[in-house]
């Protein structure tokens, strides 16, 4: 079985430091680089179990605004997971103080078109004077911090299931595009491979190419499965659930759930 290697960046050892690289891209007109400083932030503030450090990504996210619907897509899918870490947060402060818990989303759904966060440059945005300094003043305070952050961060065994006739190639991409790839393998019918990703990933993309067939692509909902299964067993994901690119996400199930 090969190495498993991380699909996306750990968590940031300085969330703060990310919020303003994730301002100045903004002001960059650069929404690709702000969306990945931004998870790169969320991850930092619920390893701090800081409340208020998720709202402010929902803050910066508030003025990331496109015609592009990948843009779109990529906004959504991480406005979902603050809010689902919020919601977490909440629950956790609730039993530290012995008090019941209340829901700061009720209706919170996920987003329809959950098909990962898609990064591209487009349309010039404004931040209020008052965002901008606030960001300046986190990333003043704490500017010490990264020479002392960690990067270890909770992460789960991610399983891949090629329950089809035939041999496929399994790539998982680093970006939508598949530019760049954290994993290569062939796998035979009947077979499975596995890797160690971040429980935090809000979709894993892997596409999947078989002999005299089109490439297709499986997004797998990795943080919504843990948030439903939890994070110590074994996800898996069948390879028959792959669709024509850019693909529909797919949830991947526990092991005990799947017979495997």
């Amino acid at each position: 079985m090969a190495k498993a290697l991380p699909s996306f960046p750990g968590v940031a050892p300085n969330p703060d430091r990310e919020l303003g690289e994730a301002r100045a891209s903004i002001d960059r007109s650069d929404e690709r680089a702000a969306l990945k400083h931004l998870d790169k932030a969320r991850r930092g503030y619920l390893k701090r179990h800081d409340a208020a450090g998720l709202e402010h990504i929902l803050v910066l996210l508030d003025v990331l605004e496109s015609d592009d619907e990948s843009v779109r897509i990529g906004r959504a899918n991480l406005a979902y997971a603050v809010k689902q870490n919020l919601r977490l947060e909440n629950r956790r402060r609730a039993r530290e103080l012995g008090e019941p818990g209340q829901d700061p989303y009720p209706a919170l759904g996920a987003p329809t078109e959950h098909t990962g966060i898609a990064f591209t440059r487009g349309v010039k945005l404004a931040i209020a004077l008052g965002v901008a300094l606030g960001t300046a003043a986190l990333v003043a305070f704490f500017a010490f911090s990264v020479f002392f952050g960690s990067s270890d961060e909770p992460r789960v065994t991610l399983q891949l299931l090629n329950d089809t006739k035939e041999r496929v190639t399994l790539r998982g991409c680093d970006d939508s595009d598949c530019v760049t790839t954290w994993m290569d393998r062939d796998v035979d019918p009947g077979l499975t491979t596995e890797s160690s990703v971040p429980a935090d990933d809000l979709v894993d993309l892997f596409k999947v190419h078989s002999s005299g067939r089109d490439e297709v692509c499986l997004p797998v909902r990795v943080h919504d499965a843990v948030a439903r299964f939890g994070g110590t067993g074994t996800l898996v994901a069948r390879v028959s659930q792959a669709s024509p690119c850019p693909g529909t996400t797919v949830l991947p199930q526990a092991t005990a759930e799947t017979g495997l």
